[in-house]
């Protein structure tokens, strides 16, 4: 006999495989978290840090991209106002006269926002890449 499958139930972040496959979230069943708890009185406080620093550095990578751009020097000032990155951004000479080039981590979820807002400002040749880790330092 030939049987259907009438549900699927699985653990996901954010659907987005999910819906590629074509399917739908009908309902949801709980919501969770991932939590590490260590006991503060461990013999392996080292292990307990690296693993602490691991996943702290992927989940500000999820939530960051970097951003490359060009921008006429004398609108760097606004442009940093814009992107003043986590401590602050990179600005490199160019060849071009009167231009500089700006390395910046920003919040993935304003990407466009700040894009449309740097390209007003005159800045040219934007990228954004995606990142898969992080170890930042103090703000």
């Amino acid at each position: 006999s030939t049987q259907s499958t009438w549900g699927i139930i699985d653990l996901v972040e954010t659907g987005e495989t999910m819906r590629a496959a074509g399917l739908d979230i009908c309902s949801e069943i709980m919501k969770s978290e991932t939590i590490l708890i260590s006991n503060p009185h461990s013999e392996h406080r080292d292990l307990i840090k690296y693993v602490t620093k691991r996943i702290t550095g992927y989940i500000t990578a999820k939530r960051h991209c970097y951003l490359l751009y060009n921008i006429p020097k004398e609108q760097l000032p606004a442009a940093e106002k814009i992107t003043p990155g986590h401590t602050s951004p990179t600005i490199s000479t160019l060849e071009r006269v009167g231009w500089v080039a700006v390395s910046v981590l920003i919040e993935t979820r304003d990407v466009h926002i700040v894009m449309d807002s740097l390209e007003a400002l005159g800045a040219t040749d934007l990228l954004v890449m995606q990142l898969m880790n992080t170890r930042l330092g103090p703000e």
